[in-house]
């Protein structure tokens, strides 16, 4: 294992709040060691002695790599996580039960962000720069935990984010938005 996927374990202990960025850094470094297809892959059946040597090969690979997967996660978790997690079975197992117990919070946080960012508005006066610092974070939260917004309902968005001084340009895009089909 490199240095760098060192510092992903060790920087990256799932606590709750953080699990959004924990999947993905967990899915990063178990996609780089070759074993993030346990997550997905169903555990083949056990061997037997009339098992051809592909079937054994194909179970010894998913199970050598079902406990890899295992250790890094169980290494990247709360003390109180692990626990609760040592028992599992497989990696999917874990994830699963991780997923039950957090996602909830991801979908509270991504409702959140995109009611923040539809009902944020330009305060006269204020920096665009400023402004649009505001909307990259709310829009950066909201798809960080799975929110889908297409290209042309964001510039919308941003559009209808402008303050009153920006009333002619909103209407410039209107209406020559609807002169032009859209291209992203």
């Amino acid at each position: 294992m490199t240095p760098s996927l060192m510092n992903i374990l060790k920087d990256n202990t799932l606590t709750g709040d953080n699990y959004v960025t924990w999947k993905r850094k967990i899915g990063l470094l178990l996609q780089s060691e070759k074993h993030k297809f346990v997550l997905t892959t169903p555990k083949p059946p056990a061997p037997n002695n009339e098992s051809s040597i592909m079937c054994r090969d194909e179970y010894e690979q998913w199970k050598t790599s079902d406990d890899m997967a295992k250790c890094y996660i169980m290494a990247t978790i709360s003390d109180v996580l692990q626990q609760q997690h040592e028992g599992m079975e497989s990696a999917a197992d874990i994830m699963m039960s991780l997923e039950e117990m957090f996602a909830m919070k991801s979908r509270t946080t991504k409702r959140e962000a995109v009611t923040a960012f539809m009902n944020l508005r330009m305060k006269p006066g204020q920096a665009v720069k400023d402004h649009m610092m505001k909307v990259i974070a709310h829009l950066n939260i909201a798809e960080l935990h799975g929110a889908e917004i297409d290209g042309e309902t964001k510039i919308d968005m941003v559009v209808n984010s402008l303050s009153d001084s920006f009333d002619q340009f909103k209407l410039d895009y209107t209406l020559n938005k609807r002169n032009t089909p859209y291209k992203a």
